[in-house]
């Protein structure tokens, strides 16, 4: 990221008068020395410029002592200026300051200085002025800035003096995935519409967002990036799209010592949603505990539909077998909540065990074993004989268990029905699911697709606002793209909370200001995500009136947080047709009761509408 430079050590101090009434007295004067001021502030640092091919100094800023940036520095060997932290540890005294013992003078004050100062190549890779320093505002870690419209022009960086945030998304180059066009489609809509936020400043400031990959070939690929929006560029605020255990490792490793704000886009496990971060991670997904509320009233239902079929007799115990994935921490919280919280044949899960009623069987996921065939899995299932089988799994139920159990089930079981199948959230959309229900086959037994059911978050009960999201989105790709509001929603909520924070502008102040945006109350008006009316007149308001309060609502729904950022929404039922094709929100949870109902209460002699379930 950054390149490294031996400068020169200067040993007398009676160099220092020359130094500061020419700088350029100490370094090589051939006129071929330089072609652009980058090239002075790679040799000698900020504040060089390149005039005929020499490199000089102007500014106080290089003026302050030899070789030192605008952190200060001693005559050590670092254009860093010295080996402290802020500063030189040489035997000048104030050695914060370099050579010249006073502060030095900061380079820039705002963007637009920087692209004056570096006008060769800001057109490219801007700088951006990071507390009086300019610092390129991409690396070839972080090769995109959101909004895509502005890249070139650079105006927002510029005309206002723009509010750097971050993000993470996985990356091809410079191209960006759905993930991160639907950042960009929210800050764009945000830049259009209320042309900047305030963020507790009397001035209107744009927002831009610097885009970095998530994905390497080992974990500690994401410290350079992490550390270039956090630590260089100093961002406030993050959508983080990271997988669970990379955003526990980005957080640990850079986010939590410098007070960054973290929404998560992507599931969490409990650990993180029950950390001690001051409410600097916010999480758009339930945790496991949250969500899994859903699986005893699932249980429950799937138990009358069985015996209703003739599956399970009325006085029969229920036989369950759960595939527990022990790799991956989301899938071990929704496991363990399971054993702990769900009662069959009227016991917990612990009795069923001693009574020989429940089996656990523990499997590594395709994340860690993606060539594993299951086949321990399959034959342990198939040797229990489950009426229910609940997979806490990724796609390795889809691939190889099922597939596996319902070939072997009429040999292992000739006269008992074949097993139903409560599945999970990492289970949806699951594009392993369409051929694994086209190609089999259960003569005289109930067909696979009515054998299955999942839980998954829930979308909003009210699809209004998701589906104003959907047209302008395909109006900006030109195509339908469903499942991923929550990624959308993120940056609206994280643009919201800058919005509503108070200067001076850090991670505490985001999380502070996202509690105004996710209020709710009779008198507390609702403002949907999305360029608006109201969206111009509640940023406008949010500054101006510091009580102010508004409940934005998402496209997923109105905001459901507690006051340290973990999401509650319990999970819905999914189901799939007759050739797999997913049908969400089949069954919601209802607190009031702890039960599921309809969400189509219309359906003649069913809850669901893939087939009849519960069956009469």
């Amino acid at each position: 990221m950054r390149k490294n430079f031996a400068s020169l050590v200067l040993g007398a101090s009676s160099l220092l008068l020359l130094l500061i009434s020419s700088c350029s007295l100490v370094y090589d004067l051939d006129p071929d020395q330089c072609a652009s001021n980058g090239d002075c502030v790679a040799l000698f640092g900020q504040g060089h410029t390149c005039e005929l091919g020499i490199c000089t100094c102007k500014s106080a800023s290089c003026m302050g002592g030899a070789g030192g940036k605008p952190s200060g520095g001693s005559s050590g060997t670092s254009t860093e200026g010295g080996t402290g932290e802020n500063g030189g540890t040489g035997a000048i005294s104030g050695g914060d300051a370099g050579m010249g013992g006073a502060p030095a003078e900061p380079e820039c004050t705002s963007h637009k200085d920087c692209f004056t100062l570096y006008p060769d190549d800001s057109e490219e890779n801007p700088r951006a002025c990071v507390e009086g320093a300019c610092v390129p505002l991409m690396s070839p870690e972080c090769p995109a800035v959101l909004p895509l419209s502005d890249n070139g022009s650079w105006n927002l960086l510029k005309s206002t003096n723009a509010i750097i945030l971050g993000a993470y998304a996985p990356l091809s180059g410079t191209s960006i995935n759905t993930f991160g066009r639907n950042y960009d489609l929210a800050v764009t809509e945000l830049s259009k519409t209320t042309q900047g936020v305030y963020a507790g400043s009397t001035k209107r400031r744009q927002v831009v967002v610097v885009l970095c990959n998530m994905l390497y070939p080992t974990q500690d690929g994401l410290l350079a990036p992490s550390k270039h929006l956090m630590e260089e560029l100093k961002v406030p605020g993050v959508a983080s799209a990271l997988l669970l255990q990379d955003q526990a490792y980005v957080w640990e490793n850079v986010g939590r010592d410098n007070g960054v704000f973290m929404m998560m886009p992507a599931y969490s496990n409990q650990a993180l949603i029950d950390e001690q971060d001051d409410g600097l991670i916010w999480h758009m997904l339930s945790g496991a505990n949250a969500l899994s509320v859903s699986y005893q009233p699932l249980l429950d239902k799937t138990v009358q539909h069985l015996k209703a079929l003739g599956s399970l007799g009325a006085s029969e115990n229920l036989k369950v077998a759960q595939v527990k994935a022990t790799d991956e921490a989301f899938l071990q919280d929704t496991a363990n909540f399971i054993e702990k919280n769900v009662k069959f044949n009227g016991q917990s899960t612990t009795a069923n065990l001693d009574a020989g009623l429940y089996l656990p069987v523990e499997v590594t996921s395709v994340y860690k074993a993606p060539t594993d065939p299951q086949t321990k899995a399959i034959n342990a299932i198939l040797e229990f004989g489950p009426h229910v089988v609940i997979g806490t799994t990724v796609t390795e139920m889809l691939q190889y268990i099922i597939p596996g159990v319902e070939a072997g089930w009429a040999t292992a079981h000739p006269t008992q029905k074949r097993p139903f199948y409560l599945l999970g959230a990492l289970d949806y959309n699951d594009g392993a699911m369409a051929p694994m229900i086209n190609n089999e086959s259960s003569p005289g037994q109930k067909p696979l697709y009515q054998r299955i059911l999942g839980v998954n978050w829930p979308a909003a009960v009210d699809q209004s606002v998701y589906e104003d999201y959907q047209t302008r989105w395909t109006s900006a790709y030109g195509h339908r793209e469903d499942g991923y509001e929550n990624f959308y929603d993120a940056m609206y909520y994280l643009m919201y909370g800058v919005a509503a924070a108070r200067a001076p502008l850090t991670g505490a102040q985001i999380a502070a200001g996202l509690l105004r945006v996710t209020a709710s109350g009779s008198k507390i008006p609702q403002v949907e995500v999305g360029p608006s009316a109201d969206m111009a007149t509640y940023v406008n308001r949010l500054a101006s009136d510091t009580s102010a309060k508004i409940e934005l609502i998402g496209a997923m729904g109105p905001p459901n947080w507690d006051v340290y950022g973990g999401r509650n929404d319990p999970g819905s039922v999914w189901c799939v047709n007759t050739v797999g094709v997913y049908k969400p929100d089949q069954l919601r949870f209802d607190a009031s009761s702890s039960t599921l109902k309809p969400s189509d209460s219309t359906l003649p002699n069913t809850e669901i509408s893939c087939f009849n379930f519960p069956a009469q």
